[in-house]
């Protein structure tokens, strides 16, 4: 295991993660730890993006996983406060940038993109895929309609490795049946390569099917060791076998 990794995951979410505005659980990090583990032992090393940033509490965790200090997407409405729809989160570039220095990081590094993420079309992508090469995670955190959810990940989808990880979060959250809605929606009607393997804190985690084996032993393995009393209930979901989280109430440790 990535000493390095470790304490600089822990000293964020000792740190600036609790000033950082946000509705991120702490207890995220028992599956994006494992998972920016499992990235390195096969030698992915690429920046990271995020589709709804609100001030960056889960962005800046990201980056911090990835372990990379430029290259990373951050994709939001931020002040263009008309396209935000669900009326969720508003967006803030200045707040969004400050805490970004408060990480650690430079501001100047991250590519913001100030844009309703239903506008982007074939060639937007395309651009982002030749400059990046695909990115290691890709979180979904939009608009909670059940149409900005499908797109989202189709977004996710494109521009994310093929050893690379999608993050949807407020899949199951009743504030937002948008998201669940979207999600079931896309699973039925369609037969995508990226699936699930893992839910916990509220986000649903997906990996192409080709590393879906990999990462589920990986992440099981790694929970129950570091992680004993966390529960883990595998189940099944769109007809993959994935790994649901229960991390053990009281429990102060999140980092490995």
């Amino acid at each position: 295991m990535s000493t390095s990794l470790s304490e600089n995951l822990k000293a964020f979410v000792e740190g600036p993660f609790t000033q950082i505005p946000g509705w991120c659980s702490p207890y995220i990090f028992q599956l994006l730890h494992p998972i920016a583990e499992f990235q390195r032992s096969i030698g992915l090393s690429a920046p990271i993006c995020e589709i709804g940033v609100f001030q960056g509490k889960f962005f800046n965790a990201l980056v911090k996983a990835s372990g990379l200090s430029e290259g990373h997407y951050a994709m939001d409405v931020f002040d263009l406060q008309e396209f935000n729809l669900d009326y969720a989160g508003a967006g803030n570039m200045a707040a969004f940038r400050k805490n970004i220095a408060l990480s650690g990081q430079d501001p100047d590094a991250v590519t913001c993109i100030e844009r309703d993420s239903t506008t982007f079309r074939s060639g937007d992508l395309t651009r982002i895929r030749d400059a990046v090469g695909g990115f290691s995670i890709f979180s979904v955190d939009g608009c909670h309609m059940v149409q900005h959810t499908i797109n989202d990940i189709r977004i996710a989808m494109e521009l994310t490795a093929d050893a690379g990880v999608i993050f949807v979060d407020d899949y199951y959250n009743p504030s937002w049946p948008g998201v669940h809605e979207g999600v079931c929606k896309l699973y039925q009607t369609d037969t995508p390569m990226y699936v699930p393997f893992a839910y916990t804190s509220n986000k649903l985690a997906l990996c192409h099917v080709g590393y879906h084996r990999r990462y589920m032993t990986y992440l099981s393995d790694f929970v129950a060791y570091h992680f004993p009393e966390t529960a883990m209930k595998k189940v099944q979901m769109f007809g993959y076998d994935c790994v649901v989280m229960l991390p053990a109430g009281g429990s102060s440790k999140v980092v490995a």
